[in-house]
């Protein structure tokens, strides 16, 4: 019996075919992969936007919260990338003044408080200080409060039946155009209350939002972000890019948010079908936030 080898052609056609099976299988198994990791991205980004979202909902909400009418606020800059600072009662931290002390060459006013650990660290306290006039000195016997914010320099944790006490930065009552240089120029009103304030300042750079807490250092917050806008809406004027002193002057209502995130590396393939992508997938996200406290000062 005479066996029959392959021939060449035969040979070169198997392998053809072979060939060409393979590229198949590799296409549909390529393919298979690039939609799972399209869709992975997409939930991905989705999931980053969602957070970032809720994180900024939730300042938004609660700027001016538990706060005295006009004593809190936002500030917006209008220039370059976004940045708004937030000012809230975050912690809800308030205490009572049991009595204070006022020493303008070192620039400090030290208060008496139950608990000084209702206070952040480095943070701010609202408080109302009876004063003269800026420029005048002694207080007028028709004297009223006002309120200011004034930076925590110290907190101090007393024992005993002592109580607490706050030592705040008083550079704002000694300098221009206050000038209350004198030890009676400032006082506290016994039993009256200080607020604890967290300043909250959004800041975008490139694809980056970072975050500043008081007078903390900023650290990063979220990364990613395409672009941030708020917008603010004001009873008699509408949607606004920042606070009206139209009347009811520095009034909102709402804050509107408009987040779009993508992709932090861009993909050749995507940029070369969809230039206009830049080679980015994307998450926009949009809301409208009531504030529980409207009557906000433009800071």
């Amino acid at each position: 019996m005479i066996r029959r080898a392959f021939t060449l052609i035969e040979v070169l056609v198997a392998m053809v075919l072979f060939v060409s099976v393979g590229a198949l299988v590799m296409m549909v198994f390529s393919n298979q992969n690039r939609s799972f990791k399209t869709e992975s991205d997409k939930v991905d980004v989705a999931m980053m936007a969602q957070g970032t979202l809720e994180e900024l909902t939730r300042a938004v909400r609660m700027t001016g919260g538990g706060l005295p009418d006009a004593s809190a606020g936002i500030k917006v800059w209008g220039a370059g990338e976004e940045r708004a600072t937030f000012v809230m009662n975050e912690t809800r931290g308030v205490d009572t003044v049991a009595g204070s002390s006022y020493v303008p060459s070192r620039k400090q006013l030290r208060i008496a408080i139950n608990d000084a650990s209702r206070f952040s660290d480095s943070g701010y306290v609202r408080v109302g200080l009876f004063t003269p006039s800026s420029g005048f000195h002694g207080i007028p016997g028709s004297s009223m409060a006002r309120v200011f914010t004034l930076g925590i320099l110290e907190r101090v944790a007393q024992s005993g039946r002592c109580g607490d006490s706050l030592v705040l930065d008083a550079t704002p009552l000694v300098a221009p155009p206050n000038l209350w240089t004198r030890l009676g120029d400032v006082q506290v009103g016994r039993n009256s209350i200080v607020y604890n304030v967290d300043s909250l300042t959004y800041s975008k750079s490139h694809d980056t939002l970072f975050l500043r807490q008081n007078r903390q250092d900023s650290t990063i917050f979220a990364l990613g972000i395409d672009s941030l806008h708020f917008r603010y809406w004001h009873p008699a004027l509408g949607w606004l890019d920042s606070l009206s002193g139209a009347n009811p002057a520095n009034q909102i209502d709402k804050v509107w948010i408009r987040l779009v995130m993508r992709t932090r590396v861009p993909d050749p393939k995507l940029k070369k079908q969809e230039p206009k992508s830049r080679g980015y997938r994307f998450s926009i996200m949009e809301t409208e936030v009531s504030l529980r406290n409207t009557n906000l000062v433009n800071r």
